[in-house]
């Protein structure tokens, strides 16, 4: 085939894979970011003025245009993956041709057609740093040609800002090493001219976007949300982890031993679950090294012999811009965008200037191998992929079959279908944590500016949310939380406590051993919070029961669990008849104690969250050394079958004025084997609000909601 022929039958390939994953997997924040920020663009309302977002434009104003003209849509935004991908693997194969690799062009062209399904779901989802990967490609053929023309540098120059409109970091790296690259595939006597043509693209199209922004009076918060909040998010330590460890092979480092989800392929944890085996972990420690072993082969390339060909070098500055992403945290999402450009680098290093040399028969029975290869992995992950997907789980407005396990669950659909059953059109809700495509996908109104959590920023979320709190009826909260990094509780603290005051999961919701996530609903207002028993932990006594009847000091470190259906555990360390903590408080008028007990987990879900057996819990109060019972909850073992919380609410009311003991006692009338935990609910000591009864779990059929 010519070279254009073969070009567009590469496209055509990888259009082919990346169609093939373009309907699965919904994802619910990179995405759904930009597809809620979009459809709110859509109906007037402003990026990073009424939309507060921290990332680049580009991508959100494109799908904006692209739902105007096409309609608000996911496949809108999947069908133009899809594009970007197939004209970026038609242009690396014209530019790996035109360096003079031959059948080594095709092997590259193979590794990007098949990057969708292999490193699924990122690159198939619409999200800035897809954007940015695909566009990298587009600016690789620009700069090799810039050497023909100026307008050819004028391209390369608007592609690398187009890229730093998707991710600006990434943009800015490649802007500067991409400059040695360009000037190789000059002429000498153009260079000049030709650079001067490459900065006044990507000048250009930063100063045509400032000007759009100030046209719509929005110059400043272009600047707020670019500049200044990147610059606070960037002092926030949340985000980084630690960088997997390269050496002893197969190990697994004990930093990263909590983490080890972020660095599996996600591939193989959504077929075959979270394990680790030395071959696994050894596996993923070659694919972390690959783009640095990459980097250092193209530079002893360039630095051992003459005649290197500009593609080397201009391959290698996409290789670089993208093995940034790596830090500062080096998950797998992360990984992926680097790989592929790693592989092609690989590929082009033969690339030469001068006089063509005879084709070598290893070469290409080496490209012909690659070829096969990446056919095939990419063949078997989409029919993998495929086979473990289920029926959509997001209702009509987001027909993508789900692969992951929490997606393939029912909690979605359980969810979506209780949201759209109860919802007037256009109604607000908010979505309190990280998945944006809820408002996608329910029709429902953000009332706030974020899409999702600024880490390390609540005075600025805080206010807003708050704000927008008092007029909504539901609020959406998922259990998905990132212990390795921070928890929502510790991020919006006010708006977490706002939460616990005034929202609780109705009665006539469905949960289930698998929800992870659910709907609250506005409530009775239970009160202020006077004393955090929580946030008063670390002056309490800790203590627990030995087995013959007595206490002893529990000096035990504790493990710092999330929230749970917006409940957050207080550990309680138990010794062998059980254990519990004492403080020492001043009552208030009109107190309470407000909190819940329960909340059994499935081993493989929450391995934390596993109570003992037949315990009792109950609280007490103390005077002068004696200790009056107050409240106790006994399920027996049937309760330790449910996922959910029974309330405790005690009044204080009788001790207001005094100074007393409140003894939070988990205990057993049996022995108590191994080292294990009993935990309360968000336990508080609060004034006023509205009380519920005490209800006596045997007295509850089976299955039965303890709040109903």
């Amino acid at each position: 085939m010519t070279g254009r022929r073969a070009a567009l039958a590469w496209a055509l390939v990888a259009a082919v894979f990346g169609t093939s994953v373009a309907g699965l997997e919904p994802n619910m924040l990179e995405e759904g970011i930009v597809v809620h920020a979009a459809e709110r663009m859509l109906g007037g309302e402003h990026l990073y003025r009424d939309i507060l977002v921290f990332t680049a434009p580009l991508p959100y104003e494109l799908l904006a245009l692209g739902f105007r003209v096409l309609g608000a849509e996911i496949w809108v935004a999947r069908a133009a993956v899809v594009c970007l991908q197939a004209l970026a693997t038609g242009l690396l194969f014209a530019s790996a041709r035109r360096a003079g690799l031959g059948l080594l062009a095709h092997a590259a062209a193979a590794a990007l057609a098949a990057a969708p399904p292999l490193a699924f779901p990122l690159l198939s989802t619409y999200f800035y740093t897809t954007l940015a990967f695909y566009l990298c490609f587009v600016a690789l053929y620009a700069a090799l040609r810039a050497g023909e023309s100026t307008g050819w540098a004028v391209a390369a120059g608007v592609s690398v800002g187009a890229i730093a409109l998707c991710k600006q970091h990434t943009g800015a790296i490649l802007a500067a090493v991409l400059l040695p690259g360009l000037w190789l595939a000059c002429p000498p006597g153009e260079r000049r001219s030709r650079l001067a043509g490459y900065a006044a693209g990507g000048l250009g199209l930063a100063v045509a976007t400032l000007a759009l922004y100030t046209l719509r009076g929005d110059l400043g918060a272009l600047l707020h949300t670019q500049i200044e909040i990147p610059l606070a998010l960037g002092k926030a330590a949340s985000f980084a982890t630690p960088f997997i460890t390269l050496w002893p092979p197969g190990h697994v480092a004990p930093e990263i031993e909590g983490q080890l989800s972020l660095y599996v392929p996600w591939i193989s944890t959504a077929l075959y679950g979270i394990f680790t085996t030395p071959r696994l972990v050894f596996g993923t420690q070659l694919l972390y090294a690959l783009p640095f072993a990459a980097l250092g082969a193209a530079a002893l390339r360039m630095l051992g012999g003459s005649r290197v060909h500009p593609i080397v070098w201009l391959q290698a500055a996409v290789t670089l811009a993208m093995t940034q992403n790596l830090y500062p945290r080096p998950d797998w999402g992360h990984l992926v965008v680097s790989l592929p450009a790693a592989i092609v680098l690989l590929v082009v290093l033969p690339a030469h200037t001068g006089e063509a040399r005879p084709p070598r028969a290893w070469l290409g029975a080496l490209a012909a191998y690659s070829m096969g290869l990446f056919a095939c992995g990419a063949l078997w992950a989409t029919l993998a992929l495929h086979a473990a997907s289920g029926e959509p789980t997001l209702g009509p407005r987001v027909p993508l079959r789900p692969v992951s396990l929490a997606m393939r669950s029912p909690a979605l659909s359980l969810l979506t279908d209780f949201l759209r059953a109860r919802l007037a059109p256009g109604e607000e809700i908010f979505v309190a944590r990280q998945e944006p495509l809820l408002y996608f996908a329910t029709g429902a109104r953000n009332p706030t500016p974020f899409p999702g959590v600024l880490p390390g920023m609540p005075e600025l979320q805080e206010p807003d949310i708050l704000k927008a709190l008092e007029r909504v009826r539901f609020v959406v909260m998922s259990d998905l939380d990132q212990p390795s990094h921070t928890y929502y509780r510790d991020e919006l603290p006010h708006v977490w406590s706002y939460l616990e005051r005034h929202f609780a999961i109705p009665d006539s919701f469905p949960v289930s051993e698998q929800s992870w996530i659910f709907a609250l609903e506005r409530g009775p207002d239970r009160g202020e919070t006077a004393i955090d028993l929580i946030e008063a932990r670390p002056g309490a006594r800790a203590w627990i029961r030995e087995a013959d009847g007595s206490l002893r000091e529990s000096k035990d470190p504790l493990p710092r669990l999330g929230g749970r259906q917006l409940q957050r555990p207080l550990p309680v360390v138990l010794g062998p008849l059980g254990g519990g903590v004492d403080y020492e408080i001043d009552v208030p008028p009109r107190a309470a104690l407000v909190s819940a007990v329960g909340f059994w987990a499935l081993a493989s879900v929450d391995h934390w969250y596993q109570h003992p057996a037949l315990l009792d819990l109950s609280v007490s109060v103390g005077r002068d050394g004696r200790f009056e019972e107050l409240a106790r909850v006994g399920f027996g073992e049937r309760f330790w079958l449910r996922r959910d919380w029974w309330p405790v609410e005690v009044d204080l009311s009788r001790f207001a004025g005094e100074r007393v003991t409140l003894r939070l006692e988990a205990s057993s009338p049996t022995p108590i084997p191994g080292d294990r935990l009993a935990w309360w609910g968000s336990p508080r000591v609060v004034v006023g609000g509205v009380r519920r009864p005490l209800l006596d779990p045997r007295s509850v059929a089976p299955g039965a909601r303890p709040h109903s």
